[in-house]
């Protein structure tokens, strides 16, 4: 008996070794992609990155409904630093271009708590007013400079479903996929959701930008003044 319990003793142990290996096999890519994040600031004017939305956006106004999706790919910088890791939490907000267009824009992105967004008061966006120099009051400006005419992200393209790229007549503000079509731009916009949205920034996204939004009847708003 004593043998017996013995083998089953020393059978349980390389049970337990095999699955500790295993663990640890599956986690290391985990932490050695956690490890090797870390902050850039700002992410420059450029840089392109993928989003993939986790919900339907059908909007034929610019309210400042925040819509959420994730980031699809990691995003590297230049210098090939990881600056922004694969499912980071992307806020996208429906905005006005300079042809008075809805647009289907990039607002910010949040990584392990820590908000990248705008900084008006610094940075041109698109076509912006570089507030700090300007003269004018930073915080009604600020509103109208991120909230029309001025768009962080240029969509270069779209696709539902699949990650091998984005459709390039998204870019022109309709797409196909799956059947069903996507809008981006025009008097409406709709895109329903899975679809991958292809981004490239026209301003610096810096780091810690505050939320200042509000919530209402479930949603998440930002406060833009449209004049």
């Amino acid at each position: 008996m004593a043998l017996e319990g013995m083998k089953m003793l020393k059978q349980k142990l390389t049970r337990l070794t095999t699955s500790a290996a295993a663990v640890a096999m599956l986690a290391g890519p985990a932490l050695a992609h956690a490890q090797s994040f870390e902050y850039i600031n700002p992410i420059p004017a450029g840089t392109s990155l993928q989003v993939r939305t986790t919900e339907i956006i059908d909007s034929q106004t610019m309210d400042g409904r925040i819509y959420r999706g994730t980031i699809e790919e990691d995003v590297r910088d230049s210098q090939g630093r990881m600056a922004i890791p694969r499912g980071a939490t992307a806020e996208l907000v429906v905005r006005r271009d300079g042809d008075n267009d809805l647009v289907l824009d990039l607002d910010s992105v949040t990584v392990n708590g820590r908000r990248y967004g705008v900084d008006a008061t610094r940075n041109r966006v698109g076509g912006g007013i570089d507030i700090k120099n300007s003269g004018i009051g930073a915080n009604k400006e600020t509103a109208r400079n991120v909230g029309g005419g001025a768009l962080l992200g240029a969509i270069l393209g779209a696709v539902i479903g699949g990650g091998d790229g984005a459709a390039a007549g998204a870019a022109a503000g309709a797409a196909v996929g799956a059947g069903a079509q996507i809008l981006t731009k025009g008097r409406r916009v709709n895109v329903p959701a899975e679809t991958l949205l292809s981004y490239r920034l026209q301003s610096d996204m810096n780091l810690d930008i505050r939320d200042s939004g509000y919530d209402r009847d479930g949603n998440h708003y930002h406060k833009y003044d449209p004049n």
